[in-house]
C-alpha cells in the first residue's frame, strides 16, 4: 500500500513538472513571436514615418538652390536638348516672359538638370516648383527623376476632352482623372497662336520630399512627346525651382 501511494505521487510530481516544462515552451514560444511582431511593426513604422507622417517632424530645412529666374538666367542648371538630330547641352537662356511672369521656358523635349555635390548630413530632400503646361497637351508625358530613380511618370491634358494622369503615375494601370485634376490654374493664356485662348495653358504646383542621405544629388525634370522643339505647339515652363535639404 505504500509503495503504490508513492508511486501515484511520484506520477502526480512527473505530470506537474511535464506541465510546468509545457507553460514554459509555451511562454518562450509566445516571447519569440512576440519580439518578431515587435520588430516587424517597428520596421514598418520606420518606413511608413519615413515616406510619410513623420516629414511633419523634420526640424531642419536648409535651401540649397532656389531660383525665380528674375535675373534672367538658367541659374547654374543644365538644358539639354535636340539640335540637328542629336541630343546635347544647350547654350544661351531659355528664359521668357508668361502672364506677367519671368519663367524658364518654353521647353519641349527638353531636360533640365541639376548636380550637386558635396552635400552635409540630411534625411530627405524636396524639390519644389511652379510647372505651367502650354497650348496643346493631351495626356502628354511629363517625367522626374532624382539620382536616376524615377519620382513621377505622369502626364497631363490641356484639352478638356482628353484624361490625363496627374496625379497618379502613367502606363501603371492607374485611374485616369479629367483634363487640368488638381491644377492651381487651368484658365490661362497659350503661347503664341493661342495666346488669347481662355483655356491655353495650366499651372500645377510640383512638391516631392523623397528620402535621401547621399552626399550627392541629381535632379532631372523632363517631358516628351510630339514634334521636338515646337514649342509653340506643346511647351512647358517652370518657375520658383527649390531644392532643401531635410532632416531631424
Amino acid at each position: 500500500m505504500f509503495k503504490r501511494v508513492n508511486q501515484n505521487t511520484n506520477n502526480k510530481d512527473l505530470l506537474d513538472l511535464l506541465g510546468w516544462l509545457l507553460k514554459l515552451e509555451l511562454r518562450i514560444q509566445y516571447l519569440k513571436m512576440r519580439q518578431k511582431w515587435l520588430l516587424f511593426f517597428s520596421l514598418v513604422s520606420i518606413i511608413v514615418c519615413s515616406l510619410y507622417s513623420c516629414t511633419k517632424n523634420l526640424t531642419y530645412n536648409r535651401v540649397i538652390y532656389s531660383n525665380d529666374f528674375n535675373d534672367s538666367t538658367n541659374g547654374n542648371l543644365e538644358l539639354i536638348g535636340w539640335e540637328n538630330g542629336i541630343t546635347k547641352q544647350l547654350t544661351g537662356n531659355r528664359i521668357s516672359l508668361f502672364n506677367n511672369n519671368i519663367v524658364l521656358g518654353k521647353l519641349n523635349n527638353n531636360i533640365v538638370l541639376l548636380d550637386f555635390k558635396n552635400l552635409e548630413y540630411h534625411q530627405m530632400v524636396r524639390v519644389e516648383f511652379d510647372l505651367y503646361i502650354h497650348n496643346n497637351w493631351n495626356n502628354s508625358l511629363f517625367v522626374f527623376k532624382t539620382d536616376d530613380q524615377y519620382q513621377l511618370i505622369t502626364s497631363f491634358s490641356n484639352d478638356s476632352t482628353v484624361m490625363q494622369s496627374y496625379p497618379n503615375w502613367f502606363g501603371n494601370g492607374s485611374p485616369q482623372f479629367a483634363a487640368g485634376n488638381q491644377a492651381q490654374e487651368i484658365y490661362m493664356p497659350g503661347v503664341c497662336n493661342l495666346i488669347n485662348s481662355q483655356r491655353g495653358s495650366s499651372w500645377y504646383k510640383i512638391v516631392r520630399t523623397i528620402p535621401h542621405q547621399s552626399n550627392s544629388l541629381e535632379v532631372n525634370i523632363s517631358d516628351a512627346g510630339g514634334e521636338v522643339n515646337d514649342t509653340c505647339n506643346r511647351s512647358w515652363s517652370i518657375d520658383n525651382l527649390k531644392i532643401s535639404l531635410l532632416h531631424n
